[in-house]
């Protein structure tokens, strides 16, 4: 997507993923949140179009953010904005020079945020 105003770019919203690590002290494997990554964001509104189409297709998402295009994003990562846990239900990847990436996020408690 190209046209996305940037100024509309205010939020942050950060990406995590699950690592398996052993204790030291104990020798047992723990897994552990560890930080991927930091993008600043927006927050997209879907044409009616897009709206339809998801519901035809049962997806339910809670929202969907804009982000400066970045080959690190894929489903694995788990995402935190303002303050809440999702996860990553569609990536709108396009990788042309100054395009940005929309992400579908469902939130994880699989309770709707869209009355935020």
């Amino acid at each position: 997507m190209l046209n996305y105003d940037i100024t509309r770019m205010k939020h942050k919203v950060e990406f995590d993923t699950t690592k398996t690590v052993t204790n030291p002290y104990s020798g047992v494997n723990e897994s552990t949140t560890v930080p991927v990554m930091s993008l600043w964001c927006g927050e997209y509104t879907n044409t009616l179009n897009q709206t339809y189409t998801n519901l035809g297709n049962s997806v339910n998402a809670d929202i969907v953010l804009a982000v400066r295009h970045n080959d690190q994003l894929n489903k694995q990562l788990q995402v935190k904005y303002k303050g809440k846990e999702y996860k990553i239900i569609n990536i709108d990847s396009d990788d042309r020079l100054n395009a940005f990436d929309l992400i579908t996020l469902q939130s994880k408690d699989g309770l709707s945020n869209n009355n935020d």
